[in-house]
């Protein structure tokens, strides 16, 4: 028997109860409604592959080497100070360069921007206990299970960047950041890199 088509939902209707209901006054588009969950997003339709362009051009941002020579010039310039943020640097300082090389507005750089802060953001909040340029450092258990819990949270769902609102007439409702891969990429270098240690295992847990 022929699988159907799931029952279309009322868009105004549905911005109504995103806007009553879930809280979200910004407008929102729809993605994908499948029956079981609508996607939804606050970029307007070809932002995603839009993003993917502007990565293909900096591959140097995933390029965990040059990350890290980068990283070394700026703390050593900030000695005593915390490494996170001389690898927050590091990345903004790499994505003007590559914005320079070729010619990227910087509003088009922001799109980029935004999800180094982002992962900026949640490696901060991962590694609490602030490590400091030059100084001894041993991540500590929380942190390690945190990370190890924000990474198993990634399926093909829900991860650390997808947002639920909620449910709508039984279907689940996600807003999804479309450069959820490339941001666990940097967030397995950033730790990498600001913990002098490799990203925890289960196995390592035990």
């Amino acid at each position: 028997m022929a699988e159907q088509d799931p029952t279309p939902i009322s868009e105004d209707h549905f911005h109504h109860w995103l806007r009553d209901i879930a809280g979200i006054e910004d407008w929102r588009r729809i993605v994908r409604d499948d029956g079981e969950r609508i996607l939804v997003s606050k970029f307007e339709e070809g932002f995603a592959a839009g993003v993917h362009e502007l990565i293909a051009l900096m591959p140097e941002l995933f390029d965990e080497p040059a990350i890290l020579a980068v990283y070394e010039r700026e703390a050593a310039s900030t000695p005593g100070a915390s490494r996170v943020d001389a690898w927050h640097r590091a990345l903004h300082a790499m994505l003007r360069a590559a914005g320079d090389r070729h010619a990227i507005p910087n509003l088009r750089q922001a799109e980029v921007r935004t999800g180094i802060d982002s992962v900026y953001a949640i490696l901060q909040t991962l590694l609490w206990t602030d490590p400091k340029i030059g100084a001894p450092y041993q991540s500590r258990s929380a942190e390690r299970t945190a990370y190890l819990e924000a990474i198993a949270s990634m399926d093909d769902a829900h991860d650390m960047f997808t947002r639920v609102y909620g449910w709508y007439e039984d279907r689940q409702v996600l807003n999804h950041c479309p450069g959820a891969p490339f941001a666990r990429v940097m967030l397995e270098q950033g730790w990498r890199i600001c913990s002098g240690e490799d990203v925890p295992t289960q196995e390592l847990q035990s």
